[in-house]
């Protein structure tokens, strides 16, 4: 059976290379004689993890479209090199002997917990990228059968949705990097002021 072909608009996607936060995309359309191929973004960032592509280009020669396409990728390849290169701190990433075990027990809401290296993709396979505060969710839940553990990426501040067996464990203290016992402080503070406004508004 063949598989469903992707589109962008009319444009079949011919390569597509996943990297760092985007999807880069190369289409082609011959019906379209001034402008057959197409290079753009795509990603889901968003509730629903719905596409939405962004900053398309067309023309008419395959090599200036295929030397964008390539141009693109590097561009989020070098993002993510200045990235490690900005971090004093190691980037190895963090082993089970550095967590303490989660048992079925246990709740994990407040928790900050390390997502397992093998679960993220390979660029994300650092420290910074597996240390997640679990919020919210069943998953966090002792004895729950919901899996779902909505956490805030201490690194990125975005949320984002695990499961509860993507988790390797939680953090042990001495373990913390200094870096994240600095934003999760942040964080609280921001929560606090939060509540704060919410309870003068009323």
């Amino acid at each position: 059976m063949d598989e469903t072909k992707r589109m962008v608009d009319s444009y079949e996607v011919q390569q597509e290379i996943l990297i760092g936060k985007v999807e880069v995309l190369l289409g082609i359309d011959q019906t379209k004689s001034d402008s057959p191929y197409m290079v753009c973004y795509c990603t889901r960032n968003n509730s629903l993890g719905v596409e939405q592509f962004y900053e398309a280009a067309m023309g008419a020669d395959y090599l200036e479209a295929m030397n964008d396409f390539i141009s693109r990728v590097q561009q989020e390849i070098n993002e993510l090199k200045a990235e490690r290169a900005s971090f004093e701190t190691s980037m190895s990433p963090f082993t089970k002997e550095q967590c303490q075990p989660i048992k079925d027990e246990m709740r994990i809401d407040n928790q900050v917990v390390v997502i397992r290296s093998e679960r993220l993709r390979p660029e994300y396979h650092t420290a910074n990228h597996q240390l997640v505060l679990a919020l919210s969710g069943f998953g966090t839940h002792a004895y729950s059968r919901g899996r779902a553990v909505y956490a805030l990426n201490l690194y990125s501040g975005e949320e984002i949705r695990w499961n509860r067996e993507d988790i390797l464990g939680i953090i042990k203290p001495e373990h913390m990097p200094e870096w994240a016992k600095d934003t999760l402080n942040q964080h609280k503070v921001d929560r606090q002021n939060r509540q704060n406004n919410r309870e003068t508004a009323r």
